[in-house]
């Protein structure tokens, strides 16, 4: 059987009680437990239950016949003779679920102590048995761990939590913990694959050390990117600083005052205290109209940034952030990465888990000096290949199927789309994500379009994409839009054909200078089209099983309507591979792209008003 070695671990907790205020003030002596129980109480013991022991409990019985755990509710942990089943039905214990346990702690299950339980139902490859924390009647669901020696690790742990505010608390075990935070921080910096020092933050976090916490916040909320903004830790860390220290108020405050809009908190903590920053910061966060500053070379990257992810190319704005990433600058030792970048409205979108790790990775700070040497900074590859995303994304099967129209306009920027979109006196709305441009009741959400070819930033097209206003007649957003230039509109509704009304429609237009040049549009089995289409854009290769409706020019004239009524079958809806061919096909004629992270993740500008 295997043995394990707790006399060493024993003794620490020991050392480290002794040098505790109350254990100078209780005297309990150096040693939390008693003398070892012999074969024959162990033997006696597993006689008792019908089961040999698991091996992490017999040998803490063989070391030790129970433990006084300093620092916890436990009076009195796992004697020999005070092992008893736990009683069944007990309230907030899921009942029968715990007939099987045995009950190491407490004097009975209605206990207001903390009860410590260990399950034979529950066996491991190695015959250790599930380890239980029960809080007592009325709490959350207990603390499960793999074993006992886990569960004793974890009453260490908390020992030290306990005392993580006490002047003057300084042990062999405190000095280790500080030293791996310190470790931590610097590996971190240089570059360390990220999991390594984040193991350490957390053993170190877990067992109250106050710097540990503050850089576990940091490191988890990059590698949880910017939809998550590092949960609980960062939430904890609200209100931990000072207004006028500008890694709380650029960095921290942000980061936790967005964690609470997310989570509910609409007031986002309130206006904080004091004549520093805070107040501002966090009326920028609840409206939404914080701008990320930074100091130095990477804060001109994140101004670049900004704009091109405010235009839609958010692929490029985060290439811009990651080549300026060994140029960063923490504002003092407590930081180890831009983290204030999650809390920007349109920065904070681009940073994925994935992306988040890569910034954690990269030399940076005083990590870019090794022996004196800056680190080879290399190119940024960012693993997600030079082509563009195309059109075709569109009919991902990971996607929830709705109709869309979007227009392509070519040499135009797309503050000037949205004056074509919306009219004379258009406003034009600060950058939301879906949910907020619809609540907003906008037309369309615009920004620049990305073109087919590698390594290229979007340039000469402009984009507006809209899911909200696609019904009655197939069409884009009106003549304007192509006056003096050229346009692709493309206009789906996919269809459930469920009934007479549902089928699916497809419907493609050139325009330039407010005429339409070429086009068609299918619905159900049906094709209309006019124009000398380019051979590429042939609907019936496109779309094999509908039939022509009409001779090819009888549409040319822009003026006449589209019948609705040529259709032979309305009812059925768009096949996806015909959808994904068609899409596909105007990319590659036109050579462009929609950004489809700035659409369905990012923050665009959104267009209101009428439709010119």
């Amino acid at each position: 059987m295997k043995t394990y070695n707790w006399r060493p671990f024993l003794e620490r907790w020991s050392e480290d009680w002794a040098r505790s205020p109350v254990a100078r003030e209780e005297s309990p002596g150096t040693w939390l437990g008693f003398p070892a129980a012999g074969e024959e109480r162990i033997g006696a013991l597993e006689a008792r239950l019908g089961v040999p022991l698991p091996p992490t409990y017999r040998s803490f019985l063989a070391t030790t016949d129970g433990w006084r755990p300093a620092g916890s509710r436990i009076p009195l942990l796992g004697p020999a003779d005070g092992v008893r089943p736990y009683a069944e039905g007990v309230e907030g214990t899921g009942g029968g679920e715990w007939g099987s346990a045995v009950r190491l702690s407490g004097e009975s299950a209605e206990s207001t102590d903390v009860i410590a339980l260990l399950d034979p139902g529950e066996v491991n490859a190695d015959g250790e048995w599930a380890a239980y924390l029960h809080h007592g009647p009325g709490s959350p669901a207990p603390e499960r761990y793999e074993t006992f020696m886990e569960l004793m690790q974890a009453l260490f742990r908390e020992f030290h939590r306990s005392h993580r505010d006490t002047p003057g608390f300084v042990t062999e075990t405190t000095r280790e913990l500080d030293a791996d935070v310190e470790d931590a921080r610097v590996a971190c910096l240089e570059g360390a694959e990220a999991d390594g020092p984040l193991g350490l933050l957390v053993a170190a976090s877990e067992s109250g050390r106050a710097r540990a916490h503050g850089l576990r916040a940091q490191v988890e909320a990059l590698l949880s990117g910017g939809d998550v903004g590092g949960g609980n830790w960062v939430g904890g860390s609200w209100a931990a600083g000072s207004p006028d220290d500008p890694l709380y108020a650029r960095e921290l405050l942000p980061l936790a005052a967005w964690w609470r809009l997310r989570a509910g908190r609409a007031d986002g903590g309130g206006d904080g205290g004091g004549d520093g920053e805070a107040p501002a910061v966090l009326r920028e966060i609840r409206e939404r109209t914080f701008r990320y500053e930074a100091p130095g070379a990477f804060g001109v990257a994140v101004v670049a940034a900004r704009e091109q992810a405010r235009r839609g190319a958010t692929d490029a704005a985060w290439h811009t952030l990651a080549a300026a990433l060994a140029d960063w600058e923490p504002y003092g030792p407590e930081q180890l990465a831009p983290v204030g970048l999650l809390a920007d409205p349109l920065l904070g979108p681009v940073i994925t888990p994935e992306r988040g790790r890569y910034v954690l990775e990269t030399p940076r700070g005083e990590g870019r000096y090794v022996n004196g040497l800056v680190e080879d900074e290399g190119a940024y590859d960012g693993g997600e290949g030079g082509r563009a995303d195309g059109l075709s994304w569109l009919v991902d099967d990971a996607r929830e199927r709705h109709p869309y129209r979007f227009v392509l306009v070519r040499d135009i920027p797309p503050s000037e789309l949205a004056g074509r979109i919306g009219g004379p006196g258009a406003a034009l709305l600060a950058p939301a994500d879906a949910r907020e441009a619809r609540e907003a009741g906008a037309l369309a959400r615009i920004g620049a379009c990305g073109t087919r070819a590698a390594g290229e930033e979007a340039s000469g097209w402009s984009f507006a994409f809209d899911v909200d206003n696609v019904t009655g007649e197939p069409g884009g957003f009106g003549d304007a839009v192509s006056r003096g230039t050229a346009a692709v509109t493309v206009w789906c509704d996919q269809g459930d054909g469920g009934s007479d009304d549902g089928g699916g429609t497809f419907h493609f237009s050139y325009e330039e200078d407010g005429r339409r040049v070429y086009g068609f549009t299918v619905r159900g089995n049906g094709i209309e089209r006019w124009g000398p289409l380019p051979e590429g854009l042939d609907p019936l290769d496109l779309f094999p099983g509908a039939e022509p409706t009409e001779a090819p020019d009888a549409a040319l004239d822009p003026a006449d309507p589209l019948d609705p009524g040529s259709a032979p079958d309305p009812g059925d809806p768009l096949d996806p591979d015909d959808e994904f061919e068609a899409l596909d096909a105007v990319a590659e004629e036109f050579g462009v792209s929609l950004p489809r992270f700035a659409i369905e993740r990012g923050r665009l500008h959104a267009v209101a008003g009428e439709p010119a």
